[in-house]
């Protein structure tokens, strides 16, 4: 999930050098992958959490559960995927 976090934020200064840099008409492919990447990191630490949980959860001796933060993760996926998605197709506009 660090790593996902450090991705978004490298996704964002590439996209913010990008639009004041790029020719009008590019595409923000680097972006695009960047935030794809995002959305392939926040799935894989929200995989691993949940096929760990139950010896994660056996550690506490009041039990417990998943909590916001996994709900969170599993809405965070999709959104990271549909936003690296949204800028490979984005182009500069004047």
């Amino acid at each position: 999930m660090v790593l996902s976090l450090i991705l978004c934020c490298l996704s964002f200064i590439l996209f913010m050098f990008q639009l004041y840099t790029m020719r009008r008409g590019g595409l923000f492919y680097a972006t695009g992958l960047c935030q794809l990447c995002t959305s392939v990191a926040v799935f894989t630490g929200a995989l691993i959490y949940a096929i760990h949980a139950e010896e994660i959860l056996a550690k506490h001796p009041r039990g417990g559960s998943f909590g916001y933060c996994f709900a969170l993760a599993w809405v965070a996926f999709p959104l990271a995927l549909v936003s690296g998605i949204i800028y490979i197709h984005l182009r500069k506009r004047e």
